[in-house]
C-alpha cells in the first residue's frame, strides 16, 4: 500500500484561550462572551481561517473543552490543546505538538483579541520571509511618569523608547521552539520576552489601536462598540406562502395550529406534518432570504419520516442556515387569509409565540389577518392562505455571497 502523503504545513497558528481571566469576572469567561452572536474565541481564529493560515491550534483549559467546541464547530481546521498553569506552559505545549509538523513559520495570538485583522496576519507571515521575530507595536501618545507606592509621581519616562506590543506575534517555528526549552523565565508576558533581544532580530511594524485586549467588562463593552461598527449589512427580504385546506371531516380535537398557537376550529387542516400554515410559510421566507429554496424541497412530504412532525423542527432548520450565514433575522410580517376561524382573539397570542420562536422582540412580529370577501376557495371557508415577508441583515462581505 501507498504510504499517505503528509500535509506540508508552511505556517501554524495557536490561539491562546486556556485562561480563566481573573481580572475579568468570577463567573464567566471572557473568551466565550459573546459579541454579535458569536464568541470572543469564534472572531479570534475566525482571521486565521480567512488567511488561510495551514494549521490553527487553539489550547483550552481542559475542563471547557465543550464550550470550545460548541464556539467553534463551523471552523472545522482547528485543533485543540490542553493548556498550562501560565501563559508560557500553553505556548509551550502547543509548540511541543506542532514539532511533528515542522511548520517553517507560526503566529501566537492571545484569544482576548477578537479584532484582529487578516490584514495584519498576512504582514507578519509576509515580514516573517526577511525576520526571525515581528510584533505589532503601538505608539504611547501620552506622557508616561514613574510613581511610587503612595501614588506620587517619582520620575517623568521617555515615552519615545517605549512601546506597547499586540498579538498575534510571529516567529520563526524552529527559532521559538529553541528559546521556550531554554529559556529560565518561568512566567513571560508574551513570546518575544523569552528571546534574546541583541541577536535576534526581531522586527516591529505598527499594529492596530484597535486590536484592543478584553481584560475587563469595559473592554469588552468597548471592542463590541468596535466591531459592531466594522460589521456591514444589507436588509434581504424574502417572501414565503403557504395554503392548507381544511378537511370534510370534523376535527376531533377541535384544534388546529397556527404560529406554533393551538387555535379552536371544527376543521383539521390537511397536511403531511401538523399543517401549521404560517410556521411553513415563515420557514419559506427565511429559506428566501439566502435562496435555500422552500419547505418542500427540504421536508419532503413523501418521506414518512415528517409525518405528523411539528413544524417547530422545520423553523429549527431555517435559523440555523441562517447561523451558517451569519445573518440576522430582525422583522417578519405575516398575513393571514381565511373566513374561518376568526383570528384577532388570538393575533396577539400568535405574535408572542411565533416572537419567542424566532428570539425576536413582539414590536418586530407582525400578524395581520383579512379575508377574500366570500370569493374563491378562501372565500368558501375551504382552507387558510398565510403570506410571509421576512427581512434578514446579510453581511456586505461574506464570501457565500456575491454581489
Amino acid at each position: 500500500m501507498r504510504n499517505k502523503m503528509k500535509k506540508v504545513i508552511h505556517t501554524a497558528a495557536i490561539i491562546l484561550a486556556a485562561g480563566t481571566g481573573s481580572r475579568y469576572d468570577k463567573k464567566y469567561l471572557k473568551q466565550y462572551e459573546y459579541i454579535d452572536n458569536k464568541t470572543v474565541l469564534y472572531h479570534s481564529i475566525k482571521p486565521f481561517v480567512d488567511a488561510k493560515i495551514d494549521l490553527i491550534y487553539v489550547v483550552i483549559n481542559y475542563n471547557h473543552q465543550i464550550c470550545a467546541k460548541n464556539a467553534l464547530k463551523s471552523l472545522k481546521t482547528t485543533k485543540f490543546v490542553n493548556g498550562g498553569k501560565t501563559r508560557q506552559e500553553s505556548v509551550s505545549n502547543a509548540l511541543v505538538k506542532l514539532k511533528k509538523y515542522m511548520p517553517n513559520k507560526v503566529l501566537i495570538h492571545d484569544a482576548a483579541r477578537p479584532n484582529i485583522s487578516v490584514n495584519m496576519i498576512n504582514k507578519i507571515v509576509k515580514y516573517l520571509n526577511l525576520y526571525k521575530s515581528v510584533i505589532p507595536v503601538i505608539k504611547i501618545n501620552d506622557a508616561l511618569k514613574k510613581i511610587n507606592f503612595t501614588n506620587f509621581i517619582t520620575e517623568d519616562v521617555n515615552k519615545n523608547e517605549l512601546v506597547l506590543t499586540q498579538t498575534p506575534q510571529g516567529f520563526l517555528f524552529k527559532n521559538i521552539l529553541i528559546h521556550h526549552s531554554k529559556t529560565k523565565i518561568i512566567n513571560a508576558n508574551d513570546d518575544v520576552s523569552i528571546i534574546n533581544k541583541k541577536n535576534n532580530n526581531i522586527f516591529t511594524f505598527t499594529g492596530d489601536y484597535q486590536n484592543i485586549k478584553i481584560t475587563t467588562k469595559n473592554d469588552l463593552d468597548t471592542i463590541k462598540a468596535i466591531m459592531n461598527k466594522k460589521l456591514e449589512y444589507i436588509p434581504i427580504t424574502g417572501l414565503g406562502i403557504d395554503i392548507h385546506k381544511f378537511d370534510s371531516k370534523k376535527n376531533k380535537n377541535n384544534i388546529i395550529k397556527l404560529g406554533s398557537t393551538k387555535i379552536k376550529h371544527e376543521k383539521p387542516l390537511i397536511g403531511h406534518s401538523d399543517a401549521d400554515v404560517i410556521i411553513h410559510a415563515l420557514v419559506d421566507s427565511i429559506l428566501g432570504t439566502i435562496s435555500k429554496g422552500d419547505i418542500g424541497k427540504r421536508f419532503p412530504n413523501t418521506i414518512k419520516k415528517w409525518k405528523n412532525a411539528d413544524s417547530k423542527l422545520f423553523l429549527e432548520y431555517a435559523l440555523n442556515e441562517l447561523i451558517n450565514y451569519d445573518c440576522k433575522i430582525i422583522h417578519t410580517d405575516i398575513t393571514i387569509i381565511c373566513e374561518k376561524p376568526k383570528i384577532d382573539p388570538y393575533r396577539e397570542l400568535i405574535k408572542k409565540n411565533v416572537a419567542k420562536l424566532l428570539n425576536l422582540s413582539k414590536e418586530n412580529v407582525s400578524i395581520k389577518a383579512t379575508t377574500s370577501e366570500k370569493m374563491g376557495y378562501l372565500g368558501r371557508e375551504e382552507g387558510i392562505m398565510v403570506q410571509c415577508i421576512t427581512t434578514v441583515l446579510k453581511p456586505f462581505n461574506n464570501e457565500k455571497f456575491k454581489y
